[in-house]
């Protein structure tokens, strides 16, 4: 199994560094079988990893592999293109910021500014969090298409992090169906104790939400329904500010 595992990654990243191999390539390239080069090529291409783009013809780079690489190339240039916004949110709320891109089914927090309120939250506990537990999260997951949410959490468990995290699938699809209809996402101690986030999906010019910002708070600042529109309110101008980013960036 581990060697089969070995194999499919040896051949990603052939295809990668080559951009396009052929079955006796890879047979040689693996020392195997034509037939296992086959099995091992229809895997990776069945997959998304790989493509073929004519019967019988070669094999290129696949969709699921460019997705790969344009989520890294994000999770490195976004901190750099929205790093002085965020700054600016921290200052105008006094509130810690972050923001953070999705990685599967977890969330990664790529930048973080603290903010200046005598009563704060110093940062995120912890780097990479659990996507359904978090307001990032869901503002990130309320993007995605209802066939790519399926495919991600129908038959997961979900990590139970606090007592009251979202606890199954249903539970889910209801809180994402409100995250779209307000264009907001919430949570109050799913994450961490005592702890409250209000996070807004941050879109670049194609309109593909390839961030989320939060805004972290002691729970007491969002315990009202009023609270969590007044700072959605407050945090909009600084998001349009990020997209306009993007879209100057997308488009050079």
């Amino acid at each position: 199994m581990l060697q089969t595992v070995d194999r499919a990654l040896h051949l990603v990243r052939l295809v990668a560094s080559r951009g396009e191999v052929t079955l006796t390539e890879v047979a040689g390239s693996l020392q195997v079988s034509p037939s296992m080069a086959h099995r091992l090529l229809r895997t990776c291409a069945d997959a998304g990893f790989l493509d073929q783009p004519l019967r019988n013809g070669a094999y290129t780079v696949g969709p699921a592999l460019r997705h790969i690489a344009a989520d890294v190339r994000r999770g490195s240039t976004l901190p750099t293109l929205l790093g002085g916004v965020l700054r600016q949110v921290a200052e105008g709320l006094l509130e810690t910021t972050s923001l953070a891109v999705l990685e599967g089914r977890n969330i990664r927090f790529v930048l973080t500014e603290e903010g200046t309120h005598l009563v704060r939250i110093a940062r995120p506990v912890r780097t990479v969090t659990p996507a359904h537990a978090t307001a990032a999260g869901r503002a990130l997951l309320a993007g995605l298409t209802d066939d790519d949410l399926e495919a991600r959490y129908q038959k997961a468990t979900l990590e139970t992090v606090q007592p009251g995290t979202i606890q199954d699938w249903a539970q889910l699809k209801a809180e994402i169906k409100k995250v779209r209809n307000r264009d907001w996402a919430i949570q109050v101690g799913e994450a961490q104790p005592g702890v409250a986030a209000l996070a807004m999906p941050v879109r670049d010019g194609s309109g593909q939400s390839v961030a989320a910002v939060t805004v972290t708070v002691p729970y007491l600042r969002l315990s009202r329904s009023e609270d969590a529109r007044s700072l959605a309110r407050r945090l909009r101008p600084f998001v349009d500010q990020m997209e306009r980013r993007l879209a100057l960036s997308s488009a050079r």
